[in-house]
């Protein structure tokens, strides 16, 4: 298989291996070109005396240098891949060293199979038993001090709220975090910026905003509250939401969700020092949506993930939740993505409908994915010359967008025709992810704030 130059800069781990990548692309710089199969290998000059070695797998896709560089891919790996695919590289025996670490990783791999098979080993249910209870008592004594948090800033009223330093908000999550629930200490850290922001287009006012961040707080501590009366999936979202983890053993008891998954977008954000890679999915039988999410430290390597415009033919599992959405990776198999619409999309009526039962059976969700189909751009009632509101439409409904650098791009390609859209809305705008012009995906690249869109199927 090939990709496509804009689905390998999309796995560049940031903006400057991304132009350091492109800049690495030039066969010139390159010798001992070949191709075996899906992998590709070259040497290239480097700063040392002996030119750097580098090979990648594109059904990963996986890839190793031998240049001293600690991201992933590094800047070698993405010009290697970049060169074949402006011109596929000539077939030839693999030498010594790709051979080696093509079989390094089908042994890896093998070996993970066969620990999989493997009868898990004996669990001391006494301990882990403790081990539940001694976190469960943490957890609902820094909810309880949650909620004594927020009813004393409810009397000070949110104009008050607003005026609170930021190591007030820093205090309260620090204790969250000590009591095991991470979750609530990321929601109790983002107030600030909720009030302070000034609101783009598309985005609730400050006042708006903080209301209905400390009101989804307090929703999570009633319902961690009455978790009794919950069902399991939906007491397992709650869990989630608050930050508890979801363990191995529950993971492996999840039944498989088989299909031909399209990737729609990555999306890469920052969190608690960490970086978050989410890849979303679409089941093309199914329809279903599946996010996989990946964290590492920024700059690290993370898990192989298949790129934005190819299919996932395999399975995922479902985390437990209700709704059910967070997934992981089983066995599959990365490939081309055919043309066509975009998966599961749907009217706008019928979207805003799906997320009305989404808050429903979860009203502290922040935001949450809709695919719309048939879609055309244009400005939104109230707008003026000044102060234009853009957003999208059909017969059903209109939604508002939400300010972002590559609307002029999207808009280039729909070119006033209907396309359909994928994005993350939060009540008041859609923060468009993908297009789908004429069967054709173009994706917001994750990590490249320039005004341009990526051609990825």
């Amino acid at each position: 298989m090939s990709l496509t130059a804009t689905q390998i800069l999309d796995l560049a781990p940031d903006a400057p291996s991304r132009k350091a990548g492109q800049d690495q692309a030039k066969p010139g710089k390159w010798s001992a070109l070949g191709r075996s199969g899906d992998v590709v290998w070259g040497e290239i000059k480097g700063s040392g005396a002996s030119p750097y070695r580098t090979v990648a797998d594109l059904s990963g896709p996986a890839s190793k240098c031998t240049c001293p560089s600690r991201k992933f891919p590094c800047k070698h790996a993405l010009g290697l891949m970049l060169v074949d695919a402006a011109a596929r590289l000539p077939e030839a025996e693999p030498p010594d060293w790709v051979a080696a670490w093509a079989k390094g990783r089908e042994s890896r791999a093998t070996a993970a199979e066969t620990r999989a098979r493997e009868p898990a080993k004996p669990v001391d249910e006494r301990a882990q038993a403790k081990r539940r209870q001694a976190r469960k008592e943490r957890v609902a004594a820094a909810v309880d001090e949650l909620d004594l948090w927020l009813r004393d800033l409810m009397r000070r009223g949110l104009a008050g709220v607003r005026a609170e330093p930021y190591a007030v908000f820093d205090r309260m999550a620090g204790r969250l975090v000590d009591g095991q629930a991470p979750g609530l200490a990321r929601r109790v850290r983002a107030l600030p910026a909720l009030a302070a922001a000034a609101p783009p287009a598309g985005a609730p006012r400050p006042e708006e905003a903080l209301a209905l961040g400390l009101g989804r707080l307090a929703l999570l501590v009633g319902a961690m509250r009455r978790l009794d009366h919950l069902t399991a999936e939906q007491a397992a979202a709650v869990r989630a939401a608050v930050g508890y983890p979801v363990t191995a053993e529950e993971m492996a008891a999840r039944p498989d969700a088989a299909d031909d998954w399209a990737v729609l977008a990555h999306a890469v954000e920052d969190e608690d020092k960490l970086t978050a890679r989410t890849v979303w999915l679409a089941g093309r039988r199914t329809g279903a949506l599946a996010q996989v999410v990946d964290y590492g430290a920024p700059g690290s390597a993370l898990p192989p993930a298949p790129a934005a415009g190819q299919d996932f033919a395999g399975a995922l599992a479902f985390q437990p939740g209700e709704p059910p959405l967070r997934a992981v990776f089983r066995d599959g198999r990365a490939g081309p993505s055919p043309a066509g619409p975009l998966a599961g999309a749907t009217r706008i009526g019928t979207a805003l409908d799906g997320f009305a039962a989404v808050l429903a059976r979860a009203p502290w969700t922040e935001r949450w994915p809709l695919r719309l189909a048939g879609v055309r751009f244009g400005h939104l009632p109230g707008s003026t010359s000044e102060a234009p509101l853009l957003g999208v439409g059909d017969e059903t409904g209109c939604l508002a967008l939400r300010t972002d650098a590559h609307l002029p791009a999207l808009l280039a390609v729909a070119a006033g025709e209907p396309v359909d859209l994928f994005g993350l809305y939060d009540g008041f705008g859609l923060g468009v992810l993908a297009l789908v012009a004429q069967g054709h995906l173009y994706a917001v690249p994750a990590q490249d704030p320039r005004p341009i869109l990526m051609r990825a199927a």
